[in-house]
């Protein structure tokens, strides 16, 4: 008894491939691209070669750069702390020249501000602190110098300044001591201006955030005393 044939399998659908086909395909297709065009790929590859290079050594530059910057740094604030005071001062700001945009250099600033201040020219120091200060929402230095550049402008005769910073600086910090220090920087310059008002409202914020048995709260109970009185 003769085996019925099977039918032979009719043509794939038009628009159709399998994956085989499309590998083979797309193969060819690159293959005959990169004999078009192997000056190019020469000049892709060399291209790539110098970006790596160029990678690496920048990465090892800025690593030197910054063990430069600590080391200058320390020998700086030896200076500062044994030697003439103005000569330091100088050299601070060499060192922010030389090494500005690293993170030592917003250590350097504050450094800087703070013995600017100590000598009575605030308005430099507020030059001196802002960049820091800008970092305030990244580097924890820089709300250390946004609490120093507030007292810089209480010192220039810029209260509103002063109080807009102080208010910033409880917006982003977030350490409750750092917030309630800010509040309370605010609420003594309201209270300077005669805004007792204002400044009561935020001796209560304060004790807002503290609890019922925190020994602190009678300092603030007195401030705020002061102001409702």
């Amino acid at each position: 008894m003769s085996r019925s044939k099977k039918p032979a399998p009719g043509p794939k659908p038009e628009g159709k491939k399998d994956a085989e086909d499309v590998f083979v395909e797309k193969t060819l297709e690159a293959a005959s691209w990169a004999k078009k065009n192997g000056q190019t790929l020469v000049l892709l590859g060399i291209v790539i070669v110098v970006l790596v290079a160029g990678g690496l050594y920048y990465r090892n530059y800025r690593s030197s750069w910054e063990d430069q910057a600590i080391a200058r740094l320390e020998q700086v604030q030896a200076s500062f702390n044994m030697g003439d005071r103005e000569v330091a001062k100088g050299e601070l700001q060499q060192y922010l020249e030389q090494f500005d945009g690293s993170v030592y250099a917003l250590e350097a600033r504050l450094i800087l501000g703070q013995a600017l201040l100590e000598d009575g020219t605030p308005q430099e120091a507020i030059e001196v602190l802002g960049p820091a200060v800008r970092e305030m929402g990244s580097q924890p230095i820089g709300l250390q110098a946004a609490f120093l550049m507030a007292a810089a402008y209480e010192e220039a005769g810029q209260p509103e300044d002063a109080e807009n910073l102080f208010n910033r600086i409880a917006n982003t910090s977030d350490l409750t001591f750092q917030i309630q220090e800010a509040m309370a920087g605010a609420a003594r310059i309201r209270t300077s201006m005669g805004d007792l008002a204002g400044a009561a409202e935020l001796y209560e914020e304060i004790l807002s955030t503290m609890e019922v048995g925190d020994p602190q709260r009678g300092f603030w109970e007195m401030r705020l005393a002061e102001v409702s009185g």
